[in-house]
């Protein structure tokens, strides 16, 4: 069956009949155009602790937050390729991590105010930065379907980076803190250890602990071990800044 095809036969999975015309205005108000199929849009708003049951199978945005994740991907390839012709790969795949890594997806929701129509149902906020993150993936590849990759394109390139990303401070910005961590253990001749894995065999997610002089020093969670080493690597350096700073305190 086709994908428009299926969407066709499901109803709406969320909004009530009566709030239609409010939903069909906000997503205009985000998008700048009058979507096609709306349903492509309500689908990337329910997350997966919302999912609902159609025909036996549980429908919820991951789906599309995979497509939108790999439409992302290559619109700001190219979009760095072109704007920094004589930059080096390295430089250009740093730069597309800044801008792609969950911490900034998350901000770029809220300025969408793509949070506004997230269904969700998780307790006291917990993982509330990753649905935001994942929402805004959803949503591009709801525009891919909806309209084509070309829309989807101007889409990210007028609506997100012109307006709400500012690469030459991203470019200035040094987030690389598993190479920070790993030159600090170097300077003071300690040894970090990273220990990365799946967070559970059914889990996307990946949990990354992290040991130096053989002292546990920091944790993060991400939806790739880079991810989950980068945030565990930040809080490590946090907590060595920390006890340097009482050291100094009672020096």
């Amino acid at each position: 069956m086709k994908i428009a095809g299926f969407f066709r036969k499901i109803q709406f999975l969320f909004c009530p009949k009566k709030d239609k015309k409010g939903f069909f205005r906000e997503l205009k108000n985000i998008l700048g155009f009058s979507p096609n199929n709306i349903r492509y849009y309500e689908l990337a708003f329910l997350h997966k602790s919302a999912s609902v049951k159609k025909k036996g199978k549980l429908l919820n945005n991951e789906r599309l937050e995979f497509l939108g994740d790999a439409v992302l991907d290559m619109v700001i390839a190219e979009y760095l390729f072109k704007k920094y012709p004589y930059r080096d790969e390295g430089f250009l795949t740093q730069t597309r991590s800044k801008i792609v890594n969950g911490a900034n997806l998350h901000k770029l929701a809220r300025k969408l105010n793509l949070h506004k129509l997230v269904v969700a149902n998780m307790q006291n906020g917990r993982g509330q930065k990753s649905i935001y993150g994942d929402t805004f993936e959803a949503f591009i590849g709801a525009i891919y379907l909806d309209k084509d990759y070309k829309t989807a394109k101007k889409f990210i390139i007028e609506r997100v980076i012109r307006k709400h990303i500012n690469i030459p401070r991203l470019v200035s910005i040094d987030t690389n803190y598993k190479s920070q961590l790993i030159e600090w253990g170097q300077k003071y001749k300690l040894p970090v250890m990273f220990y990365t894995d799946l967070e559970s065999p059914d889990s996307k997610y990946f949990v990354s602990h992290i040991r130096v002089d053989n002292k546990s020093c920091g944790f993060g969670r991400g939806i790739s071990k880079k991810e989950a080493e980068q945030k565990a690597a930040k809080d490590s350096l946090k907590m060595l800044k920390n006890e340097a700073r009482k050291k100094d305190q009672k020096i």
